[in-house]
């Protein structure tokens, strides 16, 4: 994928010695305006993964911008190694890896894209790729002409994916079993989803939660949320816009629900936790929830920012923002922890943020937009 990035392509690991470290959020990687982390995968303390891409200095003849490589970093529980790339088809080298998810260090799977070099047109020389880590080298599970939106990892047998047909548009749902692939139902607004067990699937679009229980899709009846009152009513009406969901343990379900008033976010949120047997609501009045992860312990992990809105009518935009800080949130045993990732001060904006199984650690991506500028992963060490 060819993109516009500024200079510094590098990204450096930051020293990570076995003494003792600070208490809160410290920086465990850090990288240059050239290079991008897009997820985070941890299977425990000596393993996880941080991908993305890195710009080259090749030119893309077809628009100007340069086209990137893909950036794998592997943690091995003492330091950040840069590790192998998956190849692209013959002829379509891969050019970023946007998801990754592993279920052990010899289970790692890697979705990104690939486009060829040349001066046709960039959609048909653009492919997915699909990547399999065996715990010694990559190898290639699948590759067309589509999208890849969401990769779920079970066990070293059962894996499944999201995305869509790039010629016809239509969406797919895909499992991976028994060396094959196969088809499943796909409903129209489904854009995420979380495996307990290849017959317990939860999903969710836009503003609504399905359910999959090994043969058909089941809408999930959610409990009826207050929406707060919209700041300049002339903008339309504030509804409810479901953001993430993520099952947690052998019953517990939490969806991440924000605000929406025609294109304009309003700042709130709502966590609604499914306990097994009804639902519950975690009012957030000036949050904005962005990822949720399990956190091992039964309850989530939140990746947010806490925001307020200023109504401007007279401006190009209807509302200004201020961003007051960047938080993640840890909801366990029915105690809601904060606590604050990085200042307001860097312009931070998440990638994501996963829990380290075994462990009360967890590690948060994203990007600082201030200087010192460029892509940053944190370690908390719980």
């Amino acid at each position: 994928m060819a993109l516009v990035l500024a200079a510094g392509v590098g990204l450096a690991p930051v020293s990570s010695a076995a003494a003792d470290p600070a208490p809160g959020w410290q920086v465990s990687l850090r990288g240059g305006s050239g290079s991008i982390v897009d997820d985070l995968a941890a299977t425990g303390p000596a393993d996880a993964w941080a991908v993305g891409a890195r710009r080259t200095g090749t030119l893309d003849p077809r628009n100007g911008s340069y086209f990137t490589a893909p950036l794998i970093k592997h943690w091995n529980g003492r330091r950040w190694a840069t590790a192998a790339n998956p190849a692209g088809p013959t002829g379509f080298p891969l050019r970023e890896v946007t998801l990754v998810e592993a279920s052990s260090p010899v289970n790692v799977w890697a979705a990104g894209t690939a486009v060829a070099p040349g001066t046709g047109d960039v959609s048909a020389a653009t492919r997915s790729v699909l990547s399999r880590w065996d715990g010694s080298r990559w190898r290639l599970m699948g590759s067309g002409r589509t999208s890849i939106t969401d990769l779920e990892v079970l066990d070293a047998t059962h894996t499944w994916i999201l995305g869509r047909d790039d010629r016809t548009g239509k969406g797919f749902f895909k499992r991976f079993h028994s060396g094959r692939w196969t088809s499943l139902p796909f409903p129209a607004t489904l854009k995420g989803i979380s495996v307990r067990s290849p017959g317990d699937i939860w999903g969710f679009g836009p503003s609504s939660v399905m359910r999959w229980n090994g043969l058909a899709w089941s809408r999930v009846r959610l409990p009826v949320t207050a929406v707060p009152a919209a700041p300049t009513p002339a903008y339309g009406p504030v509804k409810l816009r479901l953001d993430a969901l993520v099952t947690s343990g052998a019953k517990d379900v939490w969806v991440a629900a924000g605000f929406q008033q025609g294109d304009w976010s309003q700042p709130g949120a709502v966590l609604l936790h499914w306990d097994g047997a009804k639902w519950h609501q975690i009012r957030l009045p000036g949050d904005v929830i962005r990822d949720l992860a399990p956190d091992g312990r039964g309850g989530v992990l939140a990746a947010s920012y806490r925001q307020s809105i200023t109504a401007t009518p007279d401006g190009q935009d209807p509302y200004a923002y201020t961003t007051l800080s960047v938080d993640s949130l840890r909801h366990t045993g029915r105690k809601l922890i904060r606590q604050t990732v990085t200042p307001v001060s860097s312009g931070f904006e998440w990638s994501d943020l996963v829990a380290v199984p075994g462990t009360g650690s967890a590690l948060a991506a994203g990007f600082n937009r201030r200087p010192p500028q460029g892509h940053v992963v944190f370690r908390y060490d719980g």
